[in-house]
């Protein structure tokens, strides 16, 4: 054979093959994949996890695509979904961090408490972007259900102020909070596109090879890294009031008037958490924690820290102060943020979450 046919035959061969496969993913795609759904349940101006969902979640394009299972109550649960047949009940609010967003399961710091205290039924009300105003709802619906709280925990997100501040409202009379628009609404009720529909295999394989890439470059960059060279961390709109003066922050999404009004909403909220607390006899945990930027570059324009101190002032509630121990990290370790974040962003990795478990559990016990 010469070394034309050769080619000609290899690449006959590449296009059956490609040919072949793409067939196979598609027809996958609309028959066994068909049933893993997104588990998002959008209202015009409001969101939550539809229940006893099955189905598959990717947060970015440059995210991990992870399984995604709701029990019930419409919370994210694990893959077996424990039985909530305890006496005694946590309760845990947050936003993408504690929903573990690029993460299964089993390996956020909800489900890692989850698989640690056993004594406890684990209740993760999590979801991206929601922020006090909605956890406060969604701890008087839970009590309206029956569920006695032992202990609420709060995981508190720098991006709070700014959804408390313009993102979430509520309406005099009304216990549900609504979104200030309907994008999220418009956009996930669009026809899917013939690509996402289909191809959904190729998809989860090239998602997981683009990820694992970026770990292998990030991983390369900090190998060559001097131990005083400047970290690079990615910066965020949300996340800069901490070393950036509030006449400085991006005005496209800040002024003055929002970043108090979020301010007030959130004392405001912990304030009602505390009071149910006290009235259901239960322990309250606030927990703050840091994102790459806040250690990176500091608290010196607006303490997170002294803001947690002061929420919980008055013993309103119990404080669980996780920046020291990132601190802590990353003094010891030049890689500290190819170690705890997700490449160019703010979310905790496996790693990360697994301290953050680590801290939140020996408070807890």
């Amino acid at each position: 054979m010469t070394s034309i046919k050769r080619i000609n035959f290899s690449l006959t061969i590449i296009i059956i093959f490609a040919i072949l496969w793409l067939t196979l993913d598609m027809i996958a795609s609309n028959t066994l994949l068909s049933k893993k759904e997104n588990c998002y349940n959008f209202e015009k101006f409001y969101y939550d996890l539809k229940k006893n969902c099955t189905g598959r979640d990717q947060f970015k394009t440059s995210f991990p695509i992870v399984n995604i299972f709701t029990n019930k109550f419409g919370l994210r649960a694990g893959v077996n979904k424990i039985e909530l047949n305890k006496e005694k009940n946590i309760l845990v609010f947050g936003d993408s961090f504690t929903y573990g967003v690029g993460l299964e399961y089993e390996e956020t710091y909800v489900g890692i408490l989850e698989k640690k205290l056993t004594n406890y039924n684990f209740y993760n009300f999590a979801v991206g972007s929601y922020s006090p105003t909605v956890h406060y709802y969604r701890l008087t619906q839970a009590i309206k259900e029956g569920i006695k709280p032992s202990k609420i925990v709060l995981f508190l997100d720098l991006t709070d102020i700014y959804d408390e501040g313009d993102r979430w409202s509520l309406k005099e009379g009304f216990e549900k909070p609504f979104l200030k628009n309907n994008i999220l609404f418009v956009r996930n009720n669009k026809k899917k596109s013939f690509k996402k529909r289909n191809f959904k295999i190729s998809r989860m394989l090239a998602s997981k090879i683009n990820f694992n890439l970026r770990l292998i470059r990030s991983k390369l960059r900090n190998s060559f890294k001097k131990q005083n060279d400047d970290t690079k961390v990615k910066t965020s709109f949300q996340g800069q009031f901490t070393y950036t003066n509030i006449n400085d922050l991006n005005k496209n999404f800040w002024t003055k008037e929002k970043f108090e009004n979020g301010i007030i909403k959130i004392k405001k909220n912990v304030d009602l958490f505390n009071k149910i607390a006290l009235e259901h006899n239960s322990e309250f945990y606030l927990v703050i924690y840091p994102w790459a930027e806040t250690l990176e570059f500091g608290q010196k324009e607006f303490s997170w820290e002294n803001f947690g101190k002061e929420l919980c002032s008055n013993n309103k509630c119990k404080l669980i102060n996780a920046i020291p121990d990132f601190i802590k990290y990353k003094d010891n370790d030049k890689n500290w943020v190819s170690d705890l974040y997700f490449p160019n962003d703010e979310h905790f990795n496996r790693l990360g979450d697994k301290l953050m478990a680590d801290i939140v559990k020996d408070h807890l016990n």
